[in-house]
């Protein structure tokens, strides 16, 4: 999956989340709650690949009702939680202040 605008590849493994894939890449991924759905941090707004998310549950749908509420311009069909979102192909997501992964250097390093 793409990550704009930091423009990073995230590698997301079969059954797992988008919140998880960024963590176990050690990408720099806002939260509060940790993967429980309720601080809202982690929220994505889907740019491409609508045919590879996984379901929406009831939890997360709750969630992405009251998001969508207070940001005005993002549309329900456009706003998951990487913390529930599963994918099964590419997709592109718009998360401001997601980064990749730092490598010794200082450099930021870019994952498939």
């Amino acid at each position: 999956m793409r990550v704009d605008p930091a423009g990073f590849d995230l590698a997301v493994r079969d059954g797992e989340t988008v919140f998880e894939a960024a963590l176990r890449a050690q990408a720099r991924w806002p939260t509060i709650c940790f993967g429980q759905a309720r601080c809202t941090a982690c929220a994505v707004r889907v740019l491409d690949g609508y045919e590879n998310l996984g379901p929406i549950l009831d939890e997360e749908r709750n969630v992405v009702r009251q998001i969508t509420n207070r940001r005005r311009g993002w549309p329900m069909r456009d706003t998951r939680l990487a913390c529930r979102l599963t994918v099964t192909g590419d997709i592109t997501v718009e998360k401001r202040a997601a980064r990749p992964p730092a490598v010794s250097d200082g450099q930021e390093q870019v994952r498939d």
